[in-house]
């Protein structure tokens, strides 16, 4: 099979979920496009990513991300990714809010995937992570077939949707059964994550509602780790 039709193979439309017949078109006539080598599956949609995340893209890796995770979790964030890289290890893995790329740097996989709404930073990891494929996707409606996924991780961004059930939902529709599923969310830890939720205008939840929630949907073997402001999750799904 070659690389364009395991791609089509792959993937899905975001809109009816039927499949690809030719390079983003699906069954039902829906057309997306590349645009500087990003699949766009939000081009009549006005999606819009934090204001301040997308100013600062261009730091947020360097800077931004090491140094604000190191000063509210006592962790260092390139240890961090380090360490759960060998839990997503697999032939496909998809990184849900991926910013640049960054857990492709320590996870193997076959097929790299990185999800994001911003164009900002799907241009920053197109062009330092050539083996990743940049797909630019809402994670309520990720454009993925049904279990075809060995692992997903979701970095930093859980916390930050207003509708974690439904994008939970997305990324458990894709995993493969026994695929594993790593995240790390702000959660009511201490004063730091209520002064970061409080910045960021965002509603704070607890770990066990996480955990709950990771329940309800169907995941198994459900384990964390606090750090700081932080919970660090990983889970599978039967």
């Amino acid at each position: 099979m070659g690389e364009m039709e395991l791609m089509l193979d792959i993937f899905r439309c975001p809109i009816d979920g039927s499949r690809f017949v030719s390079k983003w078109k699906c069954e039902k006539g829906h057309e997306f496009k590349e645009i500087d080598g990003i699949i766009n599956f939000l081009q009549d949609q006005e999606v819009e990513g934090d204001k301040l995340l997308e100013t600062i893209a261009p730091i947020y890796e360097p800077l931004w991300a090491p140094l604000g995770f190191l000063l509210t979790s006592h962790v260092s964030y390139s240890g961090v990714l380090r360490n759960i890289s060998n839990y997503l290890n697999g032939n496909v893995v998809v990184d849900v809010g991926t910013g640049t790329g960054k857990v492709f740097d320590y996870v193997n996989c076959e097929v790299c995937i990185g999800m994001d709404i911003s164009f900002k930073f799907l241009k920053i990891l197109s062009k330092k992570r050539n083996k990743v494929i940049p797909v630019r996707a809402d994670v309520r409606s990720i454009p993925l077939q049904s279990e075809v996924a060995d692992a997903v991780s979701a970095l930093l961004v859980i916390h930050m949707l207003p509708s974690k059930l439904s994008a939970l939902k997305e990324i458990f529709r894709i995993l493969k059964h026994k695929g594993r599923f790593v995240s790390i969310i702000l959660t009511n830890n201490n004063s730091i994550s209520r002064l970061l939720a409080k910045w960021w205008k965002i509603e704070l939840y607890s770990t066990d509602y996480y955990i709950k929630l990771f329940r309800e949907i169907g995941f198994e073997e459900i384990n964390y780790k606090k750090m700081g402001a932080w919970t660090l999750f990983t889970c599978a799904k039967p």
